[in-house]
């Protein structure tokens, strides 16, 4: 069995370094000022592809994102939601999105040569998606529709741009998941595969064990409100579900958990690791220590000492941190509660990797602020958080007020 040698291990590393100083500059360069939560940026340009496959369909982003309304609940919908949520009162197209993580045993490009092959046991996280084409197709760009379509009814697998280069995979290439192998037919803008890495008709998900049905989009009638919108979902849900719903243009990630970073974005900043769910508890994950000794770093930080976390997120926190000290709130910061922990969010065994497992996130004050329970956390703490670049779980679907997560590179930057 062909492994991976020391040589494709720094040449990962290297390729790793280089997507996460892109991405960073990109970001700073076109995140867009003031309230808006959308991006206004363009994918860069897909890799010539060598393979057979169904051409690649337009490397740029669509200009107009499609006017779709979103929803989204914690755990995912009962399966009898995608067939009853067609006969909502104003909504005129819909299609839900079933997702999950999947692992990733070895890659092939066309002619059969090996692209990645972990050293069993350890795998690769893919977050994967699945639709039924022919409900999808009213959410995808005219000039793109065609090209992700036929990928899809043929059983191929449509790679979003970011994760295309990632993989260094294009059509014709093939990805394995165990026993079963799936063929690319196209790369597509991030956008328009919900930031997916990849996204699969539902025939092939359920080969590859993507069954949890994450989130619907809609069309709706002019007259569709926000309340209205969230009424016709929450209907159809168990009672005291945790839902959220987005209008067209509300979040800058058209996905589940809007809002959050998509997985594809985390790899491309702090670096894309190697793991296999541990036997006795799967939603927690061992690592390749090749990964952990290249990201993960132990440092004394102000106000919380020692903590461990990745060697990206420091320069943010400890900014942050000097930030609260000086404005005299070093009072508000009691206990540090972890940063770098190898699990899946909210330990489910199909949810991605958590932000703790790429030692991008970081508890505070855990005690007082349970996650679930109203947030205590200081709002100005808060806000100084935010500035530079973290997420507050505090805004959750479910509130983690202790959390604090990498957003985006700091304003000052």
């Amino acid at each position: 069995m062909t492994r991976v040698t020391r040589a494709q291990t720094r040449r990962r590393r290297t390729f790793t370094a280089l997507m996460s100083v892109s991405v960073l500059a990109l970001i700073v360069i076109l995140w867009p000022k003031g309230s808006s939560d959308q991006f206004a940026a363009s994918s860069p340009t897909a890799p010539a592809a060598t393979g057979s496959g169904s051409p690649a369909v337009s490397t740029t982003r669509a200009s107009q994102p499609l006017p779709a309304w979103l929803a989204w609940m914690s755990g995912g919908f009962l399966s009898t939601f995608r067939d009853r949520i067609r006969g909502a009162d104003g909504l005129t197209r819909t299609v839900v999105i079933a997702g999950d993580t999947r692992w990733m045993t070895f890659s092939h490009d066309a002619s059969g040569d090996v692209v990645d092959q972990p050293t069993p046991p350890y795998m690769i996280p893919l977050d994967a998606f699945a639709v039924e084409p022919t409900e999808y197709a009213p959410f995808l760009p005219s000039d793109q529709r065609d090209a992700i379509v036929t990928a899809l009814e043929r059983g191929e697998a449509v790679l979003g741009q970011t994760s295309s280069e990632l993989r260094r995979l294009g059509p014709g290439d093939s990805l394995s998941f165990g026993n079963v192998t799936v063929k690319a037919g196209a790369v597509a803008p991030d956008d328009v595969v919900g930031w997916s890495e990849m996204l699969v008709n539902r025939d092939v998900g359920r080969r590859l064990g993507i069954t949890d049905e994450r989130y619907l989009l809609a069309f709706a009638d002019p007259a569709m409100t926000l309340p209205h919108f969230t009424t016709d979902v929450r209907s159809l849900l168990p009672a005291g579900s945790y839902l959220r719903t987005v209008p067209p243009g509300g979040t800058r990630f058209v996905r589940v958990a809007s809002g959050v970073n998509p997985p594809v974005v985390m790899k491309t900043v702090f670096g894309e690791f190697e793991a296999y769910p541990r036997s006795d508890d799967p939603a927690f994950l061992n690592m390749d220590p090749t990964w952990y000794d290249a990201h993960i770093r132990t440092r004394t930080v102000p106000l919380l000492g020692a903590v461990t976390c990745n060697e990206q997120l420091f320069p943010a926190l400890i900014g942050a941190l000097t930030d609260v000290e000086a404005a005299g709130l070093a009072g508000a910061i009691h206990v540090y509660s972890g940063c770098y922990a190898p699990r899946t969010v909210a330990r489910s065994t199909t949810a991605p990797p958590s932000n703790h497992a790429y030692g991008a996130a970081i508890d505070i004050n855990a005690p007082e602020n349970p996650y679930g329970s109203t947030p205590t956390m200081n709002r100005r703490v808060v806000k100084i958080f935010e500035h530079w670049g973290f997420d507050w779980g505090g805004n959750f679907l479910i509130p983690d007020g202790m959390h604090f997560e990498y957003r985006t590179p700091p304003a000052n930057a």
